[in-house]
């Protein structure tokens, strides 16, 4: 795997500068020796990280959610595995 020569702050200003200056995409890319496609690919991460930042709930909501889900998938758990046991019993019933 090749590890890119930018770190996360090169790449971060080289996205900024896009957004502030009216340098072409191609300028830009030749200014820092980077692949238009590669560009594209690091300006859709880091658009598609910042939606993600402003739509996230609190860390508080998060764990209340992700609790209540875990507490009802434990109750289904639970039922489903009294349902086997039940068919379980009546197959070992028929059989004899």
């Amino acid at each position: 795997m090749v590890r890119s020569k930018f770190t996360l702050q090169d790449k971060a200003r080289i996205i900024l500068e896009s957004l502030n200056t009216n340098i072409s995409t191609a300028e830009l890319c030749r200014k820092y020796n980077v692949s238009p496609p590669t560009f594209y690919q690091w300006k859709e991460k880091f658009v598609d990280g910042g939606k993600t930042s402003l739509n996230r709930a609190s860390k508080g909501d998060v764990y209340k959610s992700l609790k209540k889900e875990n507490e009802s998938l434990k109750r289904l758990i639970g039922e489903l595995t009294v349902a086997n046991d039940i068919l379980k019993k009546t197959l070992e019933g028929s059989k004899r």
